[in-house]
């Protein structure tokens, strides 16, 4: 395989269509060969599509997985010539071979085309019923697929019975597959298919023990959704999941856990008994297992011990750190150390992290003398204890060391006030080598603070007020602040300090929030020195644990989400992961709210679609933006613009974009708008004109303009003058929209559109636009259309309205 990632040569691309076009199959499938490995290697092979497409008919099965590998990757960027190769997948997915059927079904489903989907119906839904399980298990990932591409079809066809007829398949590897397919398909519809409940989950438990440890982390995810309806049941469920805590296989441990771990509190069992049961395998994994499983479980048991910090408290010693333990490791350690440490296990966990100040890797150091302030903060009985390893540390030579236990010293300080400024002047004496803005804003914090308890404080000011334009914002801030504390405290010895930093800052400073504090102080100072002491110095709060901590509804979606991404990073999935969810025609339940929140996608005309396709839809203060990337390179650097337009449309606010939109991505951005009198143009262009910039160049749309949000509240002319305008007006245009309903009154309302009378079947309307032309309308219902008669004050809005009438007239 080496050799097929040597340099290309020149004129490659030209021999390798000659072999895939040629006639000798060894040669042909060489070449397919040495083109997939170019195209793994992140090269340009599409100039290849045709002739790598004539390779799809062929019996070798080691060449047709080539070429569909291809095809997956390139369908997107070829849309017109992948549908020719329709009915060889057709044709693969009736092959008596079971690894051929799979295989066609596998690879139509991940072509993201919907003129290719349309036609994987009719063959998933045989695949479904297949005689072979593998076949069968392919086809239900299938289901899932195409729902992501062609959701209304895959509803129509009916293909969710027959994927749920799956999960009481006898093979074991079908019935997780299906089980996986269902569940993401329920995370992007408003209401899900299926629902686990105690005469659902059985059969989930009983492909449990049949299956592959791959399958059984798939259900483990699916039974993390369940909620048994009693004790009694999350009592039985726990029994048949903790032998699973002592599987070989780390993935199948923490699912397990997770599914106890949501049990547990449903269950009457008593949590520390559970512990004695659910720990031990951990503490294996934790001493025994390579690091990457190390680090995951490490960040599992993170937000176990922010709900239960005691279950682990015995257990301390498996968390120190061990010499050649890497460095991600040790920091993860640290947190977990801090986090179960109690009272009773203080003194030998600062023993250790004493030891570890020692270390030559700085930023394990830091860690863990913000580990040794954390303890003092959270327990007080050590504080004394910490307070020393600190003192000993700022008495240090380390530059580093010292910095760290500075910015610590803050917050056990603020913690205890009263209890350890006696030890001002030893910290004061480590200020000289501190250069980390962090611990110099910090430093400077502590003068500031405590300037009636520092002797010459003024002195200790003058080296970072000589050096206020070379230091960072955060430390230029602190020292305006500080500077203000002394003077208050003692006006006769710093005076001119403060006349000088104040001038430097206000007239000096580049940087606007300095510039603003100064002028703030200034100016508090100027109208009443005992005005300026009651602001500036006040009691401040007492500093809380500051270690590891989550919001109790964060905290449970992360322990929901234990074993995956989400629990691994800590992040809700909500944060990374946004999903359009599909409407049923029959999810009534919240209508009106569904119409609301349902993005009706129209595509937007580009001057380049190669890399990249636009949707878009409005409301009346949003633009949405979706954004799909067909080429293999990521996507970012976005930025966008709208030119003037009839109605003034322009943007209002900073759009969502994302920093980087990968291959075959899709991107919702949400764009906030307003109608701008200074913007209305272009009258000539009945479409709106946009810019998208992106790392790829910038790409040049037309869309719809929405007039039906342009109309301002003012258009109401009432009844009279209605009549004046519909005989007076000779501009006129009458329009049929076909296949309609007309808005109700309120329906009306809500697009600035006012009724102003009415006859018989007739409504009488008007609306005005942001340029104060006014249009006035005579609307019918007759039988299933609309007939619209339109005069209006602006010939050049009139075309626009006319092309508009249905989404200015008719119901949503």
């Amino acid at each position: 395989m080496a050799k097929l990632f040597e340099g290309e040569a020149k004129g490659e691309i030209l021999q390798l269509r000659d072999k895939l076009d040629g006639n000798d199959p060894a040669a042909r499938k060489e070449a397919a060969k040495r083109c997939v490995a170019l195209m793994r290697a992140g090269e340009n092979v599409q100039t290849l599509f045709s002739s790598m497409l004539r390779c799809v008919k062929t019996s070798d099965l080691e060449l047709k997985k080539l070429t569909y590998l291809y095809l997956v990757t390139y369908s997107a960027q070829e849309p017109e010539q992948a549908i020719m190769a329709v009915n060889t997948f057709i044709q693969d997915s009736q092959d008596p071979n079971a690894l051929v059927r799979a295989l066609a079904v596998r690879t139509m489903c991940r072509i993201r085309l919907e003129s290719v989907a349309e036609y994987m119906v009719i063959p998933l839904k045989k695949c479904l019923a297949d005689s072979d399980p593998y076949v069968r298990k392919t086809a239900a990932f299938g289901v899932a697929k195409l729902y992501d591409v062609i959701p209304e079809a895959v509803e129509n066809a009916q293909l969710f019975d027959d994927l749920l007829k799956l999960l009481s398949d006898e093979n074991p590897m079908v019935v997780s597959n299906t089980t996986a397919a269902i569940f993401e398909i329920n995370e992007h519809r408003t209401t899900p298919i299926f629902t686990l409940n105690p005469q659902t989950v059985t059969p989930i438990l009983s492909a449990l023990s049949n299956c592959s440890e791959w399958c059984q982390t798939i259900m483990y995810d699916a039974l993390s959704h369940y909620r048994p309806d009693t004790a009694d049941d999350a009592g039985f469920l726990i029994e048949r999941l903790i032998p699973y805590l002592k599987h070989n296989n780390p993935a199948v441990v923490i699912g397990s856990f997770k599914c106890i771990f949501e049990y547990m509190e449903i269950a009457k069992k008593d949590p520390a008994e559970l512990f004695q049961q659910i720990i031990p395998p951990f503490i294996t994994l934790v001493t025994s297992s390579e690091p990457e499983i190390q680090y995951v479980v490490l960040r599992t048991l993170t937000l176990f011990v922010q709900k239960y910090p005691k279950a682990l408290s015995r257990e301390i010693r498996v968390f120190f750190c061990k010499y050649n333990d890497p460095s991600y490791i040790k920091m993860e350690k640290l947190n977990v150390m801090v986090t179960i440490c109690c009272p009773q296990t203080a003194q030998v966990v600062l023993d250790e992290l004493s030891e570890y100040c020692n270390e030559v890797d700085v930023a394990f150091v830091r860690r863990a003398i913000d580990c040794i302030g954390q303890i003092a903060v959270k327990i007080e009985a050590a504080a004394r204890r910490c307070v020393d390893v600190l003192i000993e540390l700022v008495s240090g030579k380390a530059d580093y060391a010292v910095e760290e236990a500075i910015i610590v010293f803050c917050d056990i300080l603020r913690k205890f006030p009263g209890t350890f400024e006696s030890v001002l002047s030893k910290v004061c004496a480590g200020f000289e080598i501190i250069k980390e803005p962090r611990a110099k804003a910090a430093a400077i914090w502590i003068l500031g603070e405590y300037c009636d308890l520092i002797e010459s404080v003024d002195v200790l000011m003058d080296p970072y007020l000589d050096t206020f334009h070379d230091e960072q914002p955060q430390v230029q801030l602190q020292i305006l602040s500080s500077m203000i504390k002394i003077y208050i405290y003692k006006p006769d010895d710093t005076r001119d300090q403060l006349q000088f930093i104040l001038n430097e800052a206000t007239k000096e400073s580049n940087i606007p929030d300095v510039k603003n504090r100064a002028l703030i102080y200034w100016r508090i100072l100027s109208a009443d020195p005992q005005v300026a002491k009651d602001v500036i110095i006040f009691g401040k709060q007492t500093v809380m644990h500051s270690g590891v901590n989550f919001e109790d509804h964060i905290l449970e979606e992360l322990i929901r989400n234990m074993g995956t991404v989400s629990g691994v990073l800590h992040v809700v999935p909500s944060d990374f992961v946004s999903r359009v969810k599909f409407t049923p025609d029959d999810d009534d339940d919240d209508l009106l709210s569904a119409e609301n929140n349902l993005r009706i996608w129209r595509q937007l005309k580009l001057n380049d679609d190669s890399f990249i396709e636009l949707f878009s839809d409005y409301d009346k203060n949003h633009m949405y933006l979706r954004i799909v990337n067909k080429s293999q390179t990521p996507l970012s650097d976005f930025a966008f613009a709208i030119n003037k337009n009839a109605v003034g449309l322009t943007i209002s606010g900073e759009p969502d974009f994302p920093s980087s939109l990968d291959f075959g991505d899709v991107a919702e951005v949400s764009i906030p708008i307003s109608f701008d009198q200074s913007q209305i143009g272009n009258f000539e262009q009945q479409e709106m004109q946009i810019a998208l910039r992106t790392n790829l160049g910038n790409v040049f749309a037309l869309g719809r303009i929405p007039v039906e949000y342009a109309a301002i509240e003012a258009g109401n002319i009432g009844e009279t003058q209605f009549r004046e305008f519909f005989s007076n007006l000779s501009t006129v245009q009458q329009t049929i929209i076909n296949d309609a309903k007309l808005a109700d009154e309120r329906q009306l309302r809500e697009k600035n559109i006012f009724v102003v009378g009415r006859n018989e079947a007739k409504s009488y309307v008007s609306f005005m636009f942001p340029s104060k032309a006014t249009f006035v309308a005579e609307v019918e219902q007759n039988q299933q259309n609309i007939v619209a008669t339109i005069k209006g004050t602006d010939p050049n809005l009139m075309a626009l309205v006319k092309n508009n009438a249905h989404f200015l007239f008719t119901a949503k």
